[in-house]
């Protein structure tokens, strides 16, 4: 979309660059977000793929359904139960698995929610548990050690 700028506007912003112009540090700042937004998508992303919710479900037995979440990122996969506790809470118990052949995944698994975040650590299996998480929006973080989190992208339970 390569579009002419017409000469109002190129003497428009002229005046605005020589009598206001953004301070450097504003500029840089605004530059360096942007390029760690953009950097940051490939690397530490959380993509659901799958949701026990989407599946076609005939006859639902009486009572509250478990609901299991798969998530892929590089080179590995986050899966996690989520089931239905106390009035309004769920608790979440998962596993983190890596590519055959590597170490044992370490780390934190963090459930955001609008009224704050509940955590759980990974045992030496991979494996977590975080309970009284609130159902409603919900964003999961993987915050592996030494290396940077993987986000997903909000969603509700």
């Amino acid at each position: 979309m390569n579009q002419r700028i017409p000469a109002e506007l190129r003497k428009l912003r002229e005046l605005f660059q020589t009598e206001d112009p953004v301070p450097e540090r504003v500029l840089a700042g605004s530059y360096a977000a942007v390029a760690m937004r953009t950097s940051g998508r490939d690397r530490g992303e959380l993509k659901l793929v799958g949701d026990s919710a989407d599946e076609r479900v005939g006859v639902r037995t009486g009572g509250p359904q478990n609901r299991v979440l798969t998530f892929a990122m590089p080179g590995r996969v986050l899966e996690m139960d989520l089931v239905p506790a106390a009035s309004g809470l769920v608790t979440v118990s998962g596993l983190v698995l890596n590519k055959a052949g590597q170490a044992s995944p370490t780390g934190e698994i963090v459930l955001r929610h609008p009224a704050g975040e509940r955590s759980g650590e990974l045992d030496r299996h991979g494996a977590f548990q975080v309970t009284d998480v609130p159902r409603g929006p919900l964003s999961v973080v993987y915050r592996p050690e030494r290396a940077e989190p993987a986000f997903a992208d909000w969603l509700v339970c």
